[in-house]
């Protein structure tokens, strides 16, 4: 696993049988404040967009009935 921040181009499904969408575009429908995108940190497996903070897992990485799994809580700070 590994944390990186935007580079442009990223896209995800948030549930299985959806189509892969930009990240732009799930932030925007998020209601994600625009400077707030480019300062949210993307988790990866690889090369493989796997968390993003506010939208949720993408869907090949979420667990089905009955499977263990982890759960991502982010945290912001408050200033």
């Amino acid at each position: 696993m590994n944390i990186a921040f935007r580079s442009g181009g990223e896209r995800m499904a948030l549930a299985e049988k959806r189509p892969h969408r930009p990240l732009k575009k799930l932030f925007q429908d998020a209601g994600l404040a625009p400077w707030l995108r480019e300062r949210t940190p993307l988790i990866y497996c690889g090369r493989r967009l796997v968390f993003v903070p506010g939208l949720g897992a993408a869907a090949e990485f979420q667990a089905r009935n009955g499977e263990e799994s982890w759960q991502i809580k982010w945290v912001q700070a408050r200033t």
